[in-house]
């Protein structure tokens, strides 16, 4: 006969049962106001629909925080000018002031979007740093994405996220020097990444904190 204090002991095997595929979970019981215990498959598809909602929410930052790097579609011509440009070694249009302006604003909503307020700043230097680029007469900036993220561990408790992913990278530039001849590059790199994401007042997750390197042998 038991003390009438809930069995925590099993915690141990049910943790090591669901951290499947470098996904780690942080377990906790909670109890009713009658002080009913949830069953093991509550807490379980619980927590399970916590590592996916931080899975997306890491994706769809990293995609963002690319994204926004480059010009919108359409300022720099369609997709066919854009293609003849580079084939005949000559620039893609340039964004103009406007057009730049535009994208400044548009990408600092989007990162607020994805990234704590203090995050996102820290983010939104790469931001500004791509629009002053597309100023610069010798230089263009075509393209810059996130084409895949693998997780190699994920890691949720209460309202706070660890990840580490690696997450290739991508983009196209021109660039000459003044009077020469317009070349262009496709850069591809795979960047690890360690992140930590909270949930904000809304009941969204969102990144505080990234830090990252490239994989050794996988610089651009």
């Amino acid at each position: 006969m038991h003390s009438g204090k809930p069995r925590r002991t099993r915690l141990i095997g049910l943790a090591a049962a669901v951290a499947a595929a470098g996904t780690v979970i942080g377990l906790s019981w909670a109890y009713t106001a009658s002080g009913a215990q949830p069953t093991l498959a509550d807490s379980v598809k619980g927590d399970a629909a916590q590592v996916a909602a931080v899975k997306n929410a890491f994706t769809a930052a990293m995609r963002a925080d690319r994204s926004v790097q480059a010009p919108p579609a359409g300022t720099i011509g369609s997709a066919s000018a854009v293609a003849a440009a580079i084939a005949a070694k000559r620039p893609v249009a340039a964004p103009d002031s406007t057009a730049r302006q535009h994208q400044l604003a548009t990408g600092l909503a989007t990162l607020a979007k994805y990234f704590t307020p203090a995050q996102a700043k820290h983010e939104a230097i790469a931001l500004r740093n791509s629009i002053k680029e597309e100023a610069d007469p010798n230089h263009r900036v075509i393209s810059s994405q996130a084409d895949k993220v693998v997780f190699t561990q994920v890691g949720v408790s209460g309202n706070t996220a660890t990840v580490q992913a690696q997450v290739t990278e991508s983009g196209k530039s021109q660039a000459r020097q003044p009077g020469g001849p317009w070349n262009t590059t496709d850069p591809v790199g795979v960047m690890a990444y360690n992140a930590t994401l909270v949930v904000d007042g809304n009941g969204q997750w969102k990144i505080s904190s990234l830090k990252g390197d490239f994989v050794p042998g996988e610089g651009p």
